[in-house]
Parts: C-alpha cells; structure tokens; sequence
C-alpha cells in the first residue's frame, strides 16, 4: 500500500487519469477475449467485477508484480500506455459503452466510410506528405471546431446518437484539458479507432450476405 501511495503521489492529476482510463481499457479487453474463448458472455455484475479487479492489478505498483517473478519499475498500464498513447475519448466512450452495454454497439456504415476517408487525408498530410498541416488545426481553430459541431449536428439529424454523444463528451474533455495533449484531433481520433473502422467494414463488404444491414 505504501509503494502504492507513492507512486501516485508522483504522477500529475492528468497522468492518473491517463493510467486508470488504460487500465480499465485493457481489463475490458482482456473480459471480451475471455468471453471469445469461452464463447459465453459473463452478466454485468460478473464481467464489472472481473474488470475492476483487471484494472487494479494493471494499475497495481511494481512490488505486486516482483512476487511473479517480474520486475516493473511502473504500473504495468504505464508501459503499454507508452507504447499506444491516450486512446481518443471517441474511442474510450464507444468500447466503454459497448462493454457495459454487454452488447456489439452498432454504428452506421456511413460513418466508417467517413472515418477512413479522413484517416485517409489526415495521417499522411500530418506525417508531412504536402505542405497542409490538418493536425495543427487541432490547436484552438475556430473553423475545424465549427466543422466537428456541424458533424455532430448531422449524426444527431440521423439519429446516430452514440456518435453524438461520444463527439460531445471529446468536446467537453478538450475543453477542459482532460488529457496531455492540447489538440482537439487527440480527442476524436486515433489509429485504433480507424482500425476498427477498416476491420468492421472489411468484414461487412466481404462477408456473403446479400441482405446487408445499415449499421455494423
């Protein structure tokens, strides 16, 4: 408990929150690959407990992890955390969702369409392929943050509520700084999100189904 108290004690209010969101995100994995398995989903209440005592043991300080032999000099979500980054709070509000839901959230294909499309665009032009920079619009311009509302606006006209409400909770985090990052683009994507996106539609388009639904 000491070692514990401490090493919170060393981590900024923004870098907790960053461990506790990748603990508990790698805990819901770590239940759906157990359900995979066994091909059986738990109840809520057991799949909660299972994954808040996941998320602990990730969060959990090095001296718990020395009695299996392995020597951590940071909470184990510290280190997978520095290998992926902050997940997007797109990303963290559809999976955490889904999880409690106990259920596959179903989003519009249009909407994965889209999403790759500006994955697209976006990742090539911010890694330096033209002169346009789209990440540096994520740092406080007025008009890519009128284009995001606007899009909320259209998935709220067309009912795609998760998506509002998943855009609305990015805003609200960005507003306040809820991560380290600055840029509006670190709240709403990340290359998780678009992987995602290309598996579901790439399983949509291929799989033989001649009576395809509008949302996967």
């Amino acid at each position: 408990m000491n070692t514990l108290l401490s090493t919170i004690s060393l981590l900024s209010a923004q870098q907790l929150v960053a461990l506790l969101e990748m603990a508990t995100t790698c805990a819901m994995i770590v239940v759906w690959a157990y359900e995979l398995l066994i091909g059986r989903h738990q109840s809520l209440i057991v799949r909660s407990l299972i994954g808040v005592g996941l998320a602990l043991l990730l969060f959990w300080p090095s001296d718990f992890w020395t009695y299996l032999g392995i020597s951590l000099e940071l909470p184990l979500a510290a280190y997978v955390r520095g290998i992926t980054g902050d997940l997007s709070i797109v990303t963290l509000t559809l999976l955490w969702s889904s999880f409690f839901m106990g259920k596959k959230l179903l989003l519009p294909v249009q909407f994965k369409v889209a999403l790759l499309m500006i994955a697209l665009v976006f990742y090539p032009f911010a890694l330096g392929l033209s002169m346009l920079d789209p990440y540096a619009w994520g740092y406080g311009s007025w008009i890519f943050l009128f284009v995001v509302i606007f899009f909320a606006l259209v998935a709220w006209w067309s009912k795609w509520h998760s998506l509002v409400y998943a855009i609305a909770l990015a805003l609200g985090a960005w507003v306040i700084q809820w991560h380290e990052s600055t840029n509006l683009w670190d709240y709403l994507l990340d290359p998780f999100l678009v992987g995602w996106a290309l598996l579901s539609l790439a399983i949509y388009f291929f799989k033989p189904n001649p009576r395809r639904p509008s949302k996967v």
